[in-house]
């Protein structure tokens, strides 16, 4: 497999696990807030399927990655990975309607212009 496909992959795998870990929680969320109600909600957790795929897609993840930087020098494809930082609020505001305020906005702009910076740099 092509090492740039390599990346989408990691940084799709990446974005999934974390979207889906927040939905899973927030369709668990704690009741109670003592120790068996974060046990429980532990439980709850690691039994749910969703979870389970995401854990899955992290292994995954780091399979794909070892396999990039097997073909890629670190400093070139790891400032890549950078774009989670980006896709992830984007993906919490489609999915969640989480807020994305006008100062986050620019930061998520400027880590774009960073990854872009670090790859024509190479």
């Amino acid at each position: 497999m092509h090492p740039f496909m390599l990346l989408f992959a990691v940084l799709a795998l990446t974005v999934y696990g974390q979207l889906m870990i927040k939905a899973r929680a927030l369709a668990h969320s704690m009741g109670a807030v003592g120790a068996p109600g974060k046990l429980h909600y532990l439980y709850l957790m690691f039994t749910d399927i969703g979870v389970l795929s995401s854990l899955g897609g992290a292994v995954l993840a780091g399979v794909c990655w070892m396999f990039a930087i097997e073909r890629l020098e670190v400093g070139y494809a790891y400032p890549f990975m950078a774009l989670s930082f980006v896709l992830v609020p984007i993906g919490s505001m489609v999915l969640f309607g989480e807020p994305l305020p006008a100062i986050q906005l620019l930061g998520l702009g400027l880590i774009i212009a960073g990854v872009t910076v670090s790859a024509l740099a190479r």
